[in-house]
């Protein structure tokens, strides 16, 4: 028998701010004595915010993490604190289910009914050895060394996409350089290529206030769509309010001139409106599951007033013909209502990007603040043959699957994508904070590696 302790973590701004901390950390240890750290030192499971009346987000955090064994599995119960770290009024205990520590059910309990069971209860709990391998699998890093990448690859580029269309790869991103002016591509013939001196970023979309293409031209994703190439991109006009755009390559247009593109159009919804008549939409991705095309992107209402409702992932169906009209009413996906995905304000569930592995769907989404060091890379899952607009067919991981522990001296990665290089391997593409000499967010990438569960691991295992 080993044993897996379970604690909160130290607050320590910047890095590690309360809301970090006030989570559910374990580590476990064997037989041999030795202490595992799981998750690479981050906290692994988060009580949820509460959505409040005006639907703004309360946060919510934990304290006094005790663990247990029940009559199936196992349960982590803990106290609920606010932003403060003050106990959450008359609120119940929080606890989370699980069979393997793999996956967890979080559920709110009455504090008379399990007031005894977590009194009795210890910081730890005994599991069996044969829990090991696939906790091991799926919660610890590898040794630093075999952790580190080549960082940065393109300085003052964020929100980066590689893909390979007709013989040549691209490299597209969000231009920090000059104020996300402008659309700008990079062509090569190889991965690597793309990131030689040579390697010219080209405009293809550039400021046009007779087109009020003005501002905020923003996370700038190719799909291929019914056998046609298209940039999905946000863009804002004279008024802040960053939009949901799309543009098509014409038929034997060039990737890389402006002309060999049709004009952007803004995405609709299927009566006929625009997908955001109020607040701001972008971050859009798109990707196909059983036959059916999905777009999911980023909505957000209120940002800097105090009825901000916090970035929140939509989901919906589209067809290959007029993929920028929606053929089915949005669906709520998921808010940021855990503390890696909320805090000092950022409020972020952005960045969708979806990987296609087995029969599952691994769609990647990125919490917190793009520009700090604690953003972060999360998932939902959900199987293909299901029905995607249903949230419940999804999975949310309470914790987060690529952060700044994951990869030796990166801060901030996130606004991720996926790729397979010339070899067939696949690879993470995201950006993250240079802040020794650049002061910027940088581009880069590594490879994932998959355990035996399926699970793509966006840390660089052993």
């Amino acid at each position: 028998m080993g044993y897996l302790r379970v604690y909160t973590g130290e607050a320590c701004e910047p890095h590690v701010p309360r809301a970090l901390a006030d989570s559910v950390y374990m580590a476990y240890t064997g037989s041999d004595g030795k202490e595992h750290v799981l998750n690479q030192g981050f906290g692994i499971l988060y009580a949820e915010g509460v959505v409040l009346s005006d639907n703004t987000i309360a946060p919510r955090g934990i304290r006094n993490p005790r663990g247990l064994a029940l009559e199936e599995g196992y349960g982590i119960l803990a106290e609920p604190v606010d932003l403060e770290g003050e106990p959450a009024g008359e609120e119940g205990l929080i606890l989370w289910r699980t069979r393997d520590f793999l996956r967890f059910r979080q559920e709110s309990v009455e504090r008379s009914r399990w007031q005894e069971a977590y009194d009795g209860a210890r910081d730890r709990v005994e599991l069996p050895d044969s829990l090991w391998e696939g906790i091991r699998q799926r919660w610890c890093a590898s040794e630093p060394e075999l952790r580190k990448v080549e960082f940065p690859l393109a300085v003052g580029w964020a929100d980066p996409v590689i893909f390979d269309w007709e013989g040549k790869w691209y490299f597209l991103a969000t231009n920090d350089n000059n104020n996300n002016i402008g659309l700008f591509i990079r062509e090569a013939d190889s991965v690597a290529g793309l990131f030689a001196p040579e390697a010219e970023p080209r405009c293809i979309l550039d400021y046009d206030e007779d087109r009020e293409l003005i501002q905020t031209f923003w996370a700038p994703e190719f799909h291929a769509i019914g056998g046609r190439a298209y940039i999905l991109f946000a863009v804002g006009g004279r008024q802040w309010a960053p939009q949901c755009h799309m543009m098509r390559l014409k038929e034997k247009g060039s990737l890389t001139d402006p002309a060999g593109w049709e004009a952007p159009v803004r995405v609709r919804r299927q009566d006929g409106h625009f997908l955001a008549e109020q607040g701001i939409s972008l971050d859009m991705t798109y990707f196909m599951a059983g036959e059916r095309s999905y777009l999911v992107w980023s909505y957000r209402y209120g940002i800097g007033t105090a009825a901000d409702t916090g970035s929140m992932l939509y989901i919906a169906t589209t067809d290959e013909v007029r993929p920028w009209v929606l053929t089915s009413e949005p669906v709520l996906l998921s808010r940021p209502l855990y503390g890696w995905e909320n805090q000092r304000g950022t409020i972020n569930n952005e960045g969708p990007y979806a990987l296609l592995l087995g029969d599952k769907v691994y769609l990647a989404y990125s919490g917190g603040g793009a520009c700090d060091p604690t953003y972060a890379v999360g998932y939902l899952v959900a199987d293909q043959g299901e029905d995607l607009l249903k949230a419940d067919n999804w999975y949310k991981e309470p914790a987060a699957v690529l952060h700044r522990g994951s990869v030796e001296g990166i801060e901030g990665p996130g606004h991720n994508s996926f790729f397979r290089d010339e070899k067939g391997d696949l690879m993470i593409a995201y950006h993250a904070q240079e802040r020794e000499q650049y002061h910027q967010r940088c581009a880069t990438f590594h490879r994932v590696y998959v355990n035996e569960q399926g699970m793509p691991l966006l840390h660089l295992p052993q």
